[in-house]
């Protein structure tokens, strides 16, 4: 728990520290996924088919982050390499290439429970009752799909950075670089964004009209600079702690 807390407490102050280094790159970063946000809420009215609003969504979500990958790679070199590298320069690297292909991945995984419910949910089901014993069958693969692109996403942590930094980056890579720390790393995910995730949810849900929208925002801004600053901490943490 202690390299824990150590590790939380550096990511604030990392996050703390891109702010103040690096804010246009780390508002542009957000502005651009944010867009590829709303995108997604105006698409999803014009799709009938829960399946189909799912795919347009992360297929969005896969735009806006190739748009803003030269920005995140940016974000990266300067945590882990104390290298300030303007993202414009960065657009067309085999770092950045590899640091997108690596995130579509990731995100299409992550999206594959929401898939399989949306695709395999008969029509008019929209509630779990003890009468509709269909749709319970249902929620149990779904639950234990999303159980194991947890597990998968906190085995495979250090891809991302990996990619960014131009590293070896591949799956079995990330896997041997987080085996047997599995709890640690939960850990050091889970103590340092928990807290602001939940701040922020409380927030937005107990405000309305314009100051809700900051408020989100808000924690937009926070969610995406802590993700970025645990991920290169863990990083290289576990590279200079290998098991």
């Amino acid at each position: 728990m202690g390299e824990i807390w150590t590790l939380s407490s550096k990511s604030y102050r990392d996050a703390i520290g891109l702010l103040q280094r690096a804010g246009s790159t780390v508002a542009i970063a957000v502005l651009i996924l944010a867009a590829s946000g709303f995108i997604s809420i105006g698409v999803d009215r014009l799709i009938n088919t829960m399946l189909g609003r799912q795919v347009a969504g992360t297929l969005l979500n896969i735009v806006g982050i190739w748009f803003a990958a030269p920005y995140l790679v940016s974000l990266y070199r300067l945590l882990l390499n104390n290298q300030t590298v303007p993202p414009e320069t960065l657009r067309n690297t085999q770092a950045t290439r590899r640091f997108f292909a690596w995130s579509a991945v990731l995100a299409f995984i992550t999206a594959a429970p929401g898939y399989f419910f949306a695709a395999v949910m008969p029509p008019g089901l929209t509630s779990i009752t003890p009468e509709n014993a269909e749709l319970t069958y249902l929620v149990w693969p779904t639950f234990f799909m999303l159980i194991a692109v947890w597990i998968f996403a906190i085995r495979t942590i250090t891809l991302v950075p990996a990619a960014a930094v131009d590293a070896d980056a591949g799956i079995a890579a990330a896997v041997q670089q987080t085996r047997g720390r599995f709890w640690f790393v939960v850990g050091a995910v889970t103590v340092p964004l928990l807290p602001v995730m939940l701040l922020g949810m409380l927030l937005t849900l107990n405000t309305g009209g314009i100051l809700s929208i900051v408020f989100s925002i808000g924690m937009a801004l926070a969610v995406l600079i802590l993700a970025v600053t645990v991920s290169a901490n863990l990083y290289r943490w576990l590279l200079d702690n290998p098991k």
